[in-house]
């Protein structure tokens, strides 16, 4: 008797089945990769917005009639941003209560702002009326911007020497992937965030 020959319906070898997910997993590497190097340029992005609306803060508060602490009467103090090299994963909101136009002793901080996640700040830099920038790896240890009513305008200073004259700041902070962003203060109190 003759028998029909009966096909059968043929799936995948094994060959084929380990280099589509070869590519598969080639694609999905890809994609994840990319997909972190994104949102670390997003987040160092919005940790120089966060910086940038901290100066603000400072000028706002410097500017207006603030009171500092509850029922103290004092209402002609300035307000700042103090960054220290010592540790570059914080910075502090402060109240200029001597009016020395830097952070020392005697001033009230408001708010310590923390930075987390690996993220951090880079470096601090000025740039003096010579025009020459000094940044934290050529002696830069603190840096304060320093805003005193009526004067929209900063007062940028370096470690702790009220007298300096420095007409810009830059922060420069940045991601655990290596992202940069700044965050610019002119002596004139314009507060900028630069696009890369």
């Amino acid at each position: 008797m003759f028998k029909p020959h009966i096909e059968r319906e043929r799936g995948f070898s094994m060959i084929e089945m380990v280099v589509s997910v070869g590519i598969l997993v080639v694609i999905t590497s890809i994609v994840l990769v990319n997909h972190n190097l994104f949102g670390g340029n997003i987040l160092v992005s919005n940790l120089a917005y966060d910086v940038g609306l901290s100066v603000r803060q400072a000028q706002v508060f410097g500017l207006s009639v603030r009171e500092f602490g509850v029922g103290t009467g004092q209402f002609d103090i300035g307000y700042g941003i103090h960054f220290d090299s010592d540790d570059f994963t914080t910075y502090r909101l402060f109240a200029d209560i001597n009016r020395n136009k830097i952070f020392d002793i005697g001033d009230g901080t408001e708010e310590v702002f923390a930075i987390k996640r690996g993220f951090s700040i880079k470096q601090v830099c000025a740039t003096n009326s010579a025009s020459v920038e000094l940044c934290t790896g050529d002696g830069i240890n603190t840096l304060d911007v320093v805003f005193l009513r009526p004067d929209p305008d900063a007062y940028i200073r370096v470690d702790g020497d009220p007298v300096g004259l420095y007409g810009r700041a830059r922060i420069i902070v940045q991601s655990p992937q290596g992202s940069e962003r700044e965050v610019t203060v002119e002596s004139t109190g314009q507060i900028s965030i630069p696009q890369n």
